[in-house]
This record gives structure tokens, sequence and C-alpha cells, in this order.
């Protein structure tokens, strides 16, 4: 995984996941993992990654 610096043209040609900093290392080492979290148990029945 590499840090990248965003510039305008991003915004309309790709997708972003967001996630607190302390994340990274387990990204970096597995990928990102479809899991329901802790606050969408009431409300997901399947497992999902989220993109902006």
């Amino acid at each position: 995984m590499e840090n990248y610096e965003l510039n305008l043209t991003d915004i309309s040609s790709n997708y972003f996941h967001f996630t607190k900093s302390n994340n990274i290392e387990s990204i970096t080492k597995s990928g990102l993992l479809s899991k329901i979290s802790f606050h969408a148990q009431s409300l997901e029945d399947t497992k999902k990654v989220f993109f902006c």
C-alpha cells in the first residue's frame, strides 16, 4: 500500500475507502475484509465493504 496525495481529478474518477489510521496495518496485511460492523449489526444481513 502506498500513500497518495489526492487531487481534484481523483474526485470524479476514483472510489475511496475511509478508515481509522490504526486499521492501516491490518488492511495492508489482509486487504479490505467485508464485515458487518458493530453499529450495523441490527441493520445489515450481509457483509460489505463501503466505498465513497
